[in-house]
């Protein structure tokens, strides 16, 4: 499976079911950067897809699978949730997100 490419994030902090979303573009170098304006770095080994964000301890860490990620993600102060990603192209039924208003953005502020 190729990782880079065009996405769609699905967050949802502390895993309650209210997902928020977020277009995210992940680059051939490395790089990836979303439609919040976050940047970062991504590695993925082994099935496993982990990126951080640039300024800030937020680190997503999931299970890649044909063209979709599900995975868990934190702030290390605190903050905790569950995340998934599709993949332009990859069926879009199963795409829940409900953005709840008040709730941390893809970074877990507000």
């Amino acid at each position: 499976m190729s990782v880079p490419g065009s996405w769609t994030l699905y967050f949802s902090w502390g895993c309650e079911g209210a997902y928020g979303s977020t277009p995210m573009t992940i680059n051939a170098d490395g790089t990836w950067s979303n439609g919040e304006g976050y940047t970062g770095q991504w590695v993925a080994v082994a099935g496993e897809l982990m990126f951080a964000f640039n300024n800030s301890r937020t680190t997503y860490a999931g299970n890649l699978a044909d063209m979709s990620v599900t995975g868990i993600q934190t702030t290390f102060s605190g903050l905790n949730g569950c995340f998934y990603m599709l993949q332009e192209g990859a069926p879009t039924e199963f795409a829940l997100a409900r953005r709840a208003e008040g709730r941390a953005d893809s970074s877990g502020g507000m």
